[in-house]
């Protein structure tokens, strides 16, 4: 007798389980939350340019249609070779370069609107030939504040893969190579 109490527990139990029964009304919405960003994850401007006397800096305004936020981190790259492949070989600044007769660096600061490229050192800045002052191309990528310190930024070919940047539009084959 108390084996069939268990059996019938048991088939009680199973056949109350699958019971969905009949649903209850729908609950009240809840409140909708702010709207995201558009989704985009970096921005990149590239620009071209020759360092010149006396100042040795160059400028770089962002486009007068982009909003960079005070959180938001700016990079700057040179292309500093094309291989004869026409692989791009950029690099990030500061770069220091070292001579017999002192240092040259090329470095940056940015603010919200712009970013200003400059030479420094102490090599004498108006002796400096062509190769190391004339043509230059820069990337500025601006990163939003979300992305920092998820990969390594001062290696642009990673960069470059995270946010799916393409080839440069304005470097050619024979884009002139920097020193080594």
């Amino acid at each position: 007798m108390k084996r069939l109490y268990i059996l019938f527990a048991i088939i009680g139990l199973i056949s109350f389980s699958c019971n969905q029964g009949i649903p209850g009304p729908t609950g009240r919405p809840g409140q909708d939350g702010l709207d995201g960003l558009n989704g985009e994850e970096g921005y990149v401007f590239e620009y071209e340019f020759s360092f010149t006397a006396p100042d040795y800096s160059i400028l770089l305004n962002l486009p007068d249609d982009f909003v960079m936020l005070d959180s938001d981190v700016m990079l700057v790259y040179f292309l500093w070779d094309v291989t004869d492949d026409g692989i791009e070989v950029w690099r990030s600044l500061p770069q220091t370069l070292f001579f017999t007769d002192g240092m040259l660096q090329y470095n940056y600061d940015f603010t919200k609107f712009d970013a200003n490229v400059f030479l420094d050192g102490t090599v004498n800045l108006n002796g400096l030939g062509a190769d190391l002052t004339d043509n230059w191309i820069a990337r500025v990528v601006v990163v939003p504040a979300q992305f920092s310190g998820r990969i390594d930024y001062s290696n642009y070919e990673e960069v470059k893969a995270y946010f799916d940047l393409s080839p440069s539009i304005l470097a050619t084959k024979n884009y002139r190579s920097r020193p080594k």
